[in-house]
């Protein structure tokens, strides 16, 4: 092979690596994260909050509801599960408005994937059940508000998600955020992952 062969192929494959980097970044995964991201990959200044778990400051395609990100990634099998945490939320003691940007956080991510099953109940039982004490119901977790993402409910999800997740969560009778929560398909694996690495200092 010549120097000008080389220098050819050279190019074609810099334009090739260019082109993939440029596709892969464009059809990024939940927030720009991608499924077996090391934390390193995912940067954003991560503080561990729990074996495995870490808090993010920034991702690579935030969302204006929220906040902060959290993710677990496993040492050998990498990133298996986000959860965009909301900002918080002045509501009245209803819960209206709590209720209104959980169904809009809904009503959004369904366009992407599709059907989701809704559980908006109070456990039998509760104290808390009538609709004045709506938010108390979350603060006590008497009353739970989700939508959940499945390919058995009818969701359209790609391969690498197993489920998604959107719910409700009270700070206190006026005050609550929403969350949505993304599990890959290795999240099994990066469970039994980071528990043999915690059980490693025993």
């Amino acid at each position: 092979m010549n120097h000008t062969t080389t220098k050819r192929l050279s190019a074609w494959l810099l334009v090739t690596a260019a082109y993939l980097f440029a596709a892969t970044a464009a059809n990024a995964g939940p927030f720009g994260l991608e499924m077996g991201m090391t934390l390193q990959q995912i940067g954003g200044h991560p503080q561990q909050l729990a074996p495995g778990r870490y808090k993010l400051s920034e991702v690579p395609k935030p969302h204006s509801a929220f906040e902060s990100y959290i993710v677990q990634v496993g040492p050998t099998s990498g990133l298996c599960w986000i959860k965009g945490v909301g900002k918080t939320i002045s509501t009245s003691v209803f819960g209206v408005e709590l209720h209104a940007a959980f169904d809009s956080l809904k009503a959004r991510v369904q366009e992407t994937y599709g059907t989701s099953k809704v559980t908006d109940a109070v456990l039998p039982g509760s104290i808390w059940s009538e609709p004045r004490y709506w938010m108390m119901g979350l603060v006590k977790k008497d009353r739970i508000l989700v939508a959940i993402w499945e390919r058995k409910s009818g969701a359209t999800l790609p391969p690498e998600i197993k489920t998604i997740a959107a719910g409700a969560r009270a700070i206190d009778s006026e005050r609550g955020w929403v969350s949505l929560e993304y599990s890959f398909a290795n999240e099994t694996e990066c469970d039994h992952d980071v528990a043999k690495a915690e059980d490693s200092a025993l």
